[in-house]
């Protein structure tokens, strides 16, 4: 077969074929895994590197100025309302007591005005009764009496009038008073709560703060013992590498530690497999691969190997 051509079947044959058949290169894996598997129980076995685990790093939202003036405001919504009413409240009993206590004088007003008026004509009937008795009835002296009676009673009625009044204006001036002791007493609130708001405040702001460096440090710690593990981590790969290395150096001296017996079985055994694969091809196609490929001088002991060679050089 022209090398060209071989060159082509080899280059087609590292792909499926559409029969499914196994291609050459298939073939010359399975005859590299067969060798390993015939001295595997005398190699030492491969060591494997666990790897690198990771760590979730905990994301930490930090809420904004603007948030946490609304998330204060938010918790002392409750304390503000109920204050703010009870202040309200307290101001509407004092107005509703004052009311009370106008419609409560003018009662009283009207019972006393009602009273004297009784108290005079009582009066004023007795003195007619007494002159009319004596028969001066229109005598200067029954006219005088009956004349200073009204008067003490006019100015009674004018006394108990003023008094009224002054009792009617000093509750007006109370109540007219009502709407700016309210006014004073909700903002001198206003103030402790503006500074109540403040606190609060600061404190959710120091809380981000604190959360804030828990996360850097916790977040921190993480990577420094991902780079720990990963320094271990390449610490042992570098040490199986060497191994790995000192392995292959020294197969060929574990091969000989192998009891002559079994070392000869074995090595027959992979003679005997590279010869089948050969035998499945033309002898040119053999020729080529045989020549081409080290993996037979690796899987071969010198007398095997020769012996192949010697039959496709």
């Amino acid at each position: 077969m022209k090398i060209l051509d071989f060159l082509k079947s080899l280059l087609n044959g590292n792909k499926a074929n559409s029969s499914g058949e196994k291609t050459t290169k298939d073939k010359l894996d399975e005859l590299k895994n067969y060798a390993d598997s015939q001295y595997g129980s005398y190699m030492p076995g491969k060591k494997e590197t666990a790897e690198v685990p990771t760590y979730e790093k905990y994301e930490y939202e930090a809420p904004t100025d603007e948030q946490i003036t609304q998330s204060a405001t938010d918790e002392l919504s409750g304390y503000k309302e109920q204050n703010e009413k009870a202040i309200t409240d307290e101001y509407i009993q004092k107005g509703k007591a004052l009311a009370a206590n106008k419609a409560t004088a003018a009662a009283n007003y009207g019972d006393s005005s009602a009273k004297l008026k009784a108290t005079y004509e009582d009066v004023a009937q007795s003195l007619s009764d007494d002159a009319l008795k004596r028969g001066l009835a229109r005598s200067s002296i029954a006219l005088n009496n009956q004349a200073e009676a009204g008067k003490v009673y006019a100015q009674s009625q004018e006394d108990l009038l003023n008094r009224y009044n002054e009792d009617i204006s000093s509750i007006d001036a109370e109540l007219n008073g009502l709407e700016g002791q309210l006014q004073s007493a909700l903002d001198s609130f206003n103030i402790s709560y503006a500074a109540k708001l403040t606190e609060r405040i600061n404190e959710l702001k120091d809380q981000r703060e604190d959360s804030k460096k828990k996360a850097i440090e916790y977040n921190n710690s993480l990577l420094s013992k991902q780079y720990e593990q990963a320094l271990d981590k390449d610490s042992t790969e570098s040490d199986l590498y060497t191994e790995a290395l000192n392995q292959q150096k020294t197969k060929n001296e574990l091969k000989n530690t192998i009891p002559d017996g079994i070392r000869n079985e074995i090595e027959a055994n992979i003679y005997n497999k590279v010869v089948e694969l050969l035998n499945s091809m033309s002898f040119d196609e053999a020729r080529e691969l045989f020549l081409s490929e080290p993996i037979f001088h690796e899987v071969l002991n010198d007398y095997y190997y020769y012996t192949l060679y010697y039959k496709y050089r």
